[in-house]
Parts: structure tokens; C-alpha cells; sequence
């Protein structure tokens, strides 16, 4: 309890964090979204306890009525000054999906402070796609017959051929594959499953690594509901950050710079979109809902489709084949 002379405490925003995060759970949204969500929550709720106002500005709140737009905007802007306009975006729409909750769902709220808050602009970063002079030497490298070179082979195929995100590709099963008909079953963020096609190449791939599979860790290694990649030691489940490793190892292997496992993701569009691929077809293979999740992914290398495409409908190319006949 403060006496006359002294300030009230700043207000805990953790257990209403808490309480919202339970909420999330409760409706089965994703972990990697819970764990987004929760950066954002405490990462406001410790810079509101922590809170120096500046000259003029509002004090710390004391109760959550008392946050305001400002005590927001500054979180964002040390965000934006210490980390990067993505991240700072990031936390700006798990903000605002919070601050709704406890206005619209939880009524803890008359209205919420980040209502009239602009998003941070983050500016577009044009993603490098996977050269294939490295993706060849990256497959030269896992070219052995060892089970290792096996199962990084199907992995790296798999990335390149279908886009899949890294935990969508380690989260399966024996089952989840069919190698006849050639697809692989997936469920990708909010839970929803989708059949992945995959071409003949990542097909022979991958029954090469299940017979080494089989040879590792025994017959019950394809039985439909093992799990679809293991580990050399005690044979363990491969994990998000395996693929990580798994990479980097054959990165400096190959001699090449280090390819983080969403750049195949970037790869896959761009090829598909390169050689003639549909975008509707592109959409539902990399399981978007929307457009402009379709342009994010293909922006980095719009200019080399368009030379392409230039290439081979060049309007004077055309005109200099009939000047020439015309002489």
C-alpha cells in the first residue's frame, strides 16, 4: 500500500497477458502463434512497468484504463530503434489483436488504446533465392549412400519441390506420404491439412531414405504411424531446429553461404512463377489464402521474370524478323 507521498505502482499487465494466452490455447491457434503473441503481451507488459515518461508525457499507467496510445507507441518505437521495422510490425498486430480481445471479447476495456495506431512501415526486403549452382552443390554433398546423406537428400528435395515451411515438414508421419501418387500430407499454420504434390525426382528420393530407414532403425520404422524422419542417435524424432543444423552443416560442407530453410520456400515460388506455373495453382501448393501473400513471396525476383518473359515476347524482336524479311 503507498502512502500520501508516494506514487502508485505502475500497472502489471501480466496477468491479463496470461489470461489471454490462455484463451488462445483454448482455441487451438498454433504455437508458433502463441509464442508471437506472448513476445508481444510481456514484452509490453515489462516496458509499462519499467516506464521513464519523458518531459510532458503521460506517467506510467496505474491501471489499465490508464494506457494509452502513447505508452504503446513508445514500446513500438524502442522496438523499431533496438530491433527491426518486421519485428516491430509483428508486435503492433499482436498488440492490437490483444487490446480487441479485451474490448470486444472480455469487455475488460470501454475502448482500445491502440484504436486510431498506425502499423510501422516496413519496408519491402527483397529475399534472395537458393542459386541452383548452390543448390547442386548442396545435393553433391548428401550424395553418399550413408542414411544421413539419404535423409538430408529427401529434405532438401522436398524443401525445394513443394516450399513447405520447416515445421511442416518435420511434423509427419510415415503416412502422411505417399510415394505413388506422389504427395505428402501436411498441416500447416491454423491447422489446416493439405495435400502437397512432389515430383518424380524427390519421389525416388525418398524411397532411397526410407529403405535406409528401415535399415536403421528396424521393420517398425515404416509402420504408418512412426514418424516420418529420425535421428542417428537413439534413432530421435527430427526436430525444427534439426533441419536448422542439418543445413548449416551441409552449407559449409558444400562451401557455400549458409541457406536459412524458408529461402527454399522463396525458391519454390519463384521457379514455379518462372517457368509458367499458374498462381492459383501456386496458392493452393503453398497453402495461402490471400494475394498478397502470393506477391510478398514472389517480389524478390519480379525482375527476373520480367526479362524473361521480355526475352520471349520482346515487341521489337518481333518487328526486327519482319524488317529483316523485308529486305
Amino acid at each position: 500500500m503507498t502512502t500520501e507521498n508516494e506514487p502508485d505502482p505502475p500497472y502489471d499487465l501480466r496477468p491479463m497477458v496470461a489470461s489471454w494466452l490462455r484463451s488462445i490455447r483454448a482455441r487451438g491457434l498454433a504455437d508458433n502463434t502463441v509464442r508471437i503473441y506472448r513476445a508481444a503481451g510481456m514484452g509490453l507488459a515489462r516496458h509499462l512497468l519499467a516506464y521513464v515518461p519523458e518531459e510532458d508525457a503521460r506517467p506510467a499507467p496505474t491501471t489499465q484504463e490508464e494506457i494509452h496510445r502513447e505508452h504503446v507507441e513508445s514500446y513500438i518505437t524502442v522496438l523499431l530503434d533496438s530491433t527491426s521495422p518486421g519485428n516491430a510490425h509483428q508486435h503492433f498486430r499482436s498488440l492490437k489483436t490483444f487490446f480487441n480481445w479485451m474490448t470486444d471479447i472480455e469487455e475488460e476495456l470501454d475502448r482500445s488504446p491502440m484504436a486510431r495506431m498506425k502499423a510501422p512501415i516496413v519496408p519491402e526486403q527483397e529475399v534472395e533465392i537458393v542459386p541452383e549452382d548452390a543448390l547442386q552443390r548442396l545435393l553433391r554433398r548428401c550424395g553418399g549412400r550413408s542414411y544421413t546423406d539419404r535423409r538430408d537428400t529427401a529434405m532438401i528435395m522436398l524443401l525445394l519441390d513443394t516450399g513447405v515451411r520447416r515445421a511442416e515438414l518435420v511434423n509427419r508421419l510415415i503416412s502422411d506420404v505417399d510415394l505413388d501418387l506422389k504427395v505428402m500430407l501436411i498441416v500447416a499454420k491454423g491447422k489446416r491439412p493439405r495435400s502437397v504434390p512432389f515430383g518424380k525426382q524427390t519421389a525416388v528420393a525418398l524411397d532411397r531414405y526410407f529403405r535406409a530407414l528401415q535399415k536403421l532403425a528396424g521393420p517398425d520404422a515404416l509402420e504408418r504411424d512412426a514418424p516420418l524422419w529420425r535421428g542417428v542417435l537413439k534413432k530421435s524424432t527430427f526436430t525444427v531446429s534439426g533441419v536448422n543444423q542439418m543445413l548449416e552443416r551441409r552449407c559449409i560442407q558444400a562451401g557455400i553461404e549458409h541457406v536459412h530453410p524458408h529461402r527454399f520456400r522463396h525458391t519454390f515460388a519463384h521457379l514455379w512463377r518462372f517457368h509458367g506455373g499458374g498462381d492459383d495453382e501456386l496458392m493452393s501448393i503453398a497453402g495461402w489464402k490471400s494475394r498478397a501473400m502470393l506477391n510478398r513471396y514472389a517480389a524478390s525476383t519480379s525482375k527476373a521474370r520480367a526479362k524473361a518473359a521480355h526475352a520471349r515476347l520482346s515487341p521489337a524482336d518481333r518487328l526486327g524478323g519482319a524488317t529483316a524479311r523485308g529486305r
